[in-house]
């Protein structure tokens, strides 16, 4: 309907500034904005259809892993089909689910490439940075592109030392306190730091990538940043929140579990509240702390800093410490098992979200407008 109105308007030569000019900027403003909102409701359809493939798929992958393994006990392979059996035999069911939930996200992210209208040229307003299908055509350029920062490293290694300073500072308070004890990990952290540097630095860039560049990206087309910034941080700590439910799914039979079994499994039981307090909350808030910061200097630098340093306080904290089993219940909500998880955490997130506001004052990040500044 909009290139029929279009085509109209360039067969009668309209007049700039005519009524008739006026009124079809208004109607194509909000056919443009009806686009935007469209292509937010396309992300959540995959996002939950991913999810419910990926419970769907989950016990049937399970099953045939152990089988596999069984088989492989009193007959011999290939090397590679060998390698696949003996993992399955270790594996458990959120081993499984973890395989299987990327696959499906991975396999539906084509289709949805396909019915989505991002476009396929680099122009101003332009949040993507990828190069898509000729007929993924946008139909809107609205939001807040992401621009060639020239303080971006700066940035990125600020958001490293505030992010890894702060939960080191919050990890130490924990030892302290008695929460967690050293382990024998301690001895060994020199010697695969440079890997898990490379790792986690790896992964951060690439979850900011999709999350705070494309998803968020996608968002800001429609939405208030505010609005856009919350509804990414929502898809952003679901994935860890749904992982926590695997804590009860380990205590039923993987060979006679169902999807419908799993996913009561996961988003049910009596420690939902709980694991909104200790796991939603922090990584929630978390993911609200790197969208402003994408939002407020338009590049992923600062959020690819902070991440990277989360995540590796977080991994070097698992190999050097154990926690400590907390009986008191209400006590568990402020310490989990986690330097990510817990009040105590989410409290390290506030701190080094005033931070990251601190540092970004007065930079000139770019507006739009229609983005509801």
């Amino acid at each position: 309907m909009v290139c029929v109105m279009r085509l109209i308007r360039s067969l009668l030569r309209i007049e700039p500034n005519s009524g008739f000019e006026r009124w079809w900027k208004t109607w194509d403003n909000a056919a443009v904005r009806g686009s935007a909102i469209a292509d937010v409701i396309k992300v959540w359809v995959w996002a939950v259809g991913s999810l419910v493939l990926g419970l769907w798929l989950t016990p049937f992958a399970f099953n045939g892993g152990k089988a596999l393994s069984e088989l492989s006990a009193t007959k011999d392979f290939n090397g590679m089909v060998n390698k696949l059996a003996a993992w399955s035999g270790a594996a458990g069911l959120e081993d499984f689910f973890k395989f299987c939930w990327p696959l499906t996200a991975l396999l539906l992210l084509f289709p949805l490439i396909e019915w989505l209208r991002l476009g396929n040229d680099r122009v101003a307003g332009n949040p993507w940075g990828i190069r898509l299908p000729h007929h993924a055509v946008a139909g809107a350029t609205s939001g807040q592109a992401i621009e060639s920062n020239p303080r971006g490293p700066l940035y990125g290694l600020a958001g490293f030392v505030i992010a890894f300073g702060c939960f080191v500072l919050i990890g130490a308070a924990m030892v302290k306190a008695g929460s967690f004890v050293k382990n024998q990990g301690v001895a060994s952290l020199r010697e695969g730091i440079w890997f898990d540097m490379g790792l986690v630095l790896v992964v951060a860039l690439l979850v900011e990538i999709f999350f705070r560049r494309v998803i968020l990206g996608i968002f800001l087309r429609a939405m208030k940043p505010s609005s856009a910034i919350g509804l990414a941080a929502l898809m952003f700590a679901g994935i860890p929140f749904i992982l926590s439910g695997f804590d009860n799914a380990s205590r039923v039979d993987g060979e006679t579990l169902s999807a419908f079994q799993l996913t009561a499994i996961l988003f049910g039981g009596g420690d939902l509240l709980s694991r909104f307090i200790v796991v939603f909350f922090p990584w929630f808030a978390f993911g609200f702390v790197l969208g402003w910061a994408r939002w407020r200097t338009a590049s992923v630098w600062l959020s690819s800093g902070l991440l990277t340093g989360w995540l590796l306080v977080d991994r070097l904290f698992a190999k050097a410490t154990q926690a400590v089993e907390i009986p008191d219940r209400v006590a568990a909500y402020f310490v989990a098992e986690s330097v990510q998880n817990g009040i105590i955490p989410l409290l390290g997130v506030v701190v080094v979200g005033g931070l990251v506001h601190v540092i970004t004052h007065g930079y000139p990040f770019k507006r739009n407008a229609e983005a509801g500044d």
